[in-house]
């Protein structure tokens, strides 16, 4: 039976790391076409299902996503840090059942991996009810559920869910006193809300819409970038100079800014936090190599799940240049 210790936890994680896909790895897959990319996941037993076929890779993907959060949850010796990644997978599953509520349908894209099973996610939103799950995020959803008593806009669903996680990854990271988690999720933050910033004024809404989809404020200040709206990008510049990650902010933003894509922004964000993790994969008795783990399975399940759809819709492969992100290693 694994032990609840950093000395066991780290040395399961140093042996299960040896089967992750590496740089090259990756790379060749890229390259190839897509039977290659089939066959080297083939290979590689990835998933752990002897009777997949071409046709099961999301079954593939999800098989990783579980057996990854099964070990996690295994060998942590400190839960409260871990299950804050964890999580992540639940608020994408209830964003997705109660959407389907709202709709009328039973269709629901179903993510493994996170903490609740489907059962208690179903039923939490079926009865409207959200009493298992943390403070923060059990009021933003009952916040939600009150206003779609109102009008039921799906769109509010990502709002409140989004809020809710990141408020109780925040109030976690202040309790527990752990400076890379703290960081880790002021970051995320961080980035989350000028990528928010960005896409509004795009689309051309107003400032006071911007107010009703911010996250909670870490580095950077919520009123921060409600004033700079309306205003030049040096008054961003100005928002963005208290966030922990400035230099990586500012570095996306002037990708973005070359490229006319967002998405470099949101690639930028996704290479900076894990390499806050990777600077530190070697300290044993810490808690980064489990979570160091973990990121690496999940930036290796959406490198895998961009090539297949990449070169399954015959799609160009600078898309996959473009948005692959930093591996781990």
């Amino acid at each position: 039976m694994p032990q609840p210790s950093y000395a066991y936890a780290c040395a399961r994680i140093s042996a299960l790391e040896k089967s992750l896909f590496g740089r090259d790895t990756v790379r060749r897959m890229a390259e190839g076409s897509l039977e290659d990319a089939l066959r080297m996941l083939s290979d590689a037993k990835y998933g752990n299902l002897p009777d997949a076929t071409s046709e099961d890779t999301e079954r593939m993907i999800e098989s990783v996503r579980r057996q990854t959060a099964e070990t996690i949850r295994d060998l942590s010796p400190d839960a409260a840090l871990t299950d804050l990644f964890l999580l992540q997978t639940d608020v994408q599953n209830l964003k997705m059942l109660i959407k389907a509520r709202l709709l009328g349908s039973t269709d629901v894209i179903w993510l493994d991996g996170g903490l609740f099973t489907r059962e208690q996610l179903g039923t939490m939103v079926a009865n409207a009810k959200y009493d298992l799950l943390p403070e923060a995020l059990r009021n933003a959803m009952n916040r939600l559920e009150a206003k779609l008593k109102i009008s039921q806009e799906p769109q509010l669903v990502s709002v409140y869910a989004d809020y809710g996680y990141h408020a109780h990854c925040l109030n976690e990271a202040d309790r527990v006193k752990e400076p890379f988690i703290r960081q880790y999720f002021a970051a995320l933050c961080d980035f989350n809300n000028v990528i928010t910033f960005l896409r509004m004024r795009a689309m051309g809404a107003q400032k006071e819409d911007l107010k009703e989809v911010l996250l909670p404020s870490a580095g950077v200040k919520c009123d921060a970038l409600i004033a700079a709206y309306e205003l030049s990008a040096e008054t961003l510049t100005k928002a963005i100079s208290t966030s922990v990650a400035k230099s990586a902010l500012q570095e996306g933003l002037n990708r973005m800014l070359a490229t006319g894509s967002i998405s470099m922004l949101e690639k930028a964000r996704d290479d900076y936090l894990l390499s806050l993790v990777n600077d530190h994969r070697h300290e044993s008795m810490t808690i980064f190599p489990i979570v160091g783990y973990y990121l690496a399975r999940d930036r290796e399940a959406k490198a895998v799940r961009l090539i297949l759809t990449v070169k399954r819709n015959g799609l160009d492969d600078a898309i996959i240049s473009e948005r692959l992100r930093e591996l781990y290693g």
